[in-house]
């Protein structure tokens, strides 16, 4: 029998040493969490996190550590958990809304009156950080395909542009088979709508919110950016429910 894909991937972390990471910005370090989450290590996910999407905000490591994570989290001999991790900071990578430029100064991401985003202080590594997530998202969707797991969905929420089909059949199996969490039906939800190339408006946005409390709060108090497209609301809101399905928050 034939062993799947994603257990006859390469070692993830082929190359890692190549990378001068103590010389890029905030990348000193990032090798060793990346050989810890390799392991399965909790507390080297925790690290990356912080490293590379430090208060939704990416920098020169995040971009340079896509590759390596998209490899862990397209890799069966990354223990799940830990895979799980990878794969749901790839997705934040993805969306998120600031960045630094080399300078140490804070970019942020912003739209104008039309809804048309702003040029950002370069170096962009807001958008460089996108980049390399779809370039490289489709090894792990083709690694996962068919796995009924929320990190799947936050990831294709994230990138939509590259997710295959399978994913859509996925999402919509979860969206209507009637047997999973709510977080992980809201989820799928926002990941076919997005993937199906659905009509996203205020109205649609609006009605997404409804499934969580904060989420609603948020929206209607002024929480989401002032002229923000309904689609990267839309977005954000699909990753939360994501995230609420694989970590329910305790009362």
């Amino acid at each position: 029998m034939e062993l799947p894909r994603a257990w006859r991937r390469p070692d993830p972390l082929r190359g890692l040493a190549m990378t001068p990471w103590a010389e890029l910005d905030r990348g000193a370090g990032v090798d060793h969490l990346l050989r810890g989450a390799a392991a399965g290590d909790p507390a080297a996910c925790d690290g990356l996190e912080r490293r590379l999407l430090d208060d939704d905000t990416v920098s020169e490591a995040s971009v340079h550590a896509v590759p390596f994570l998209a490899e862990l989290g397209a890799s069966y001999r990354v223990p799940g958990a830990a895979r799980d991790r990878v794969v749901f900071l790839l997705a934040g990578l993805a969306l998120a809304g600031a960045g630094f430029t080399t300078g140490g100064r804070r970019t942020r991401r912003r739209w104008n009156a039309l809804r048309r985003e702003l040029p950002r202080v370069p170096p962009d590594w807001i958008t460089q950080a996108r980049y390399a997530v779809a370039k490289d998202a489709p090894g792990v969707f083709d690694a996962l395909a068919g796995a009924e797991v929320a990190c799947v969905l936050a990831l294709a929420i994230a990138v939509p542009e590259v997710a295959p089909k399978h994913v859509a059949d996925v999402a919509e199996r979860i969206a209507f088979a009637g047997t999973h969490p709510q977080p992980l039906v809201d989820a799928a939800g926002v990941a076919l709508h997005l993937l199906l190339a659905g009509d996203t408006d205020d109205a649609w946005a609006y009605a997404v919110a409804q499934g969580d409390p904060d989420l609603l709060h948020a929206y209607e108090n002024g929480g989401f950016p002032a002229n923000q497209p309904p689609a990267v609301t839309v977005q954000l809101m699909g990753y939360r429910y994501a995230r609420l399905a694989a970590y329910p928050v305790t009362p």
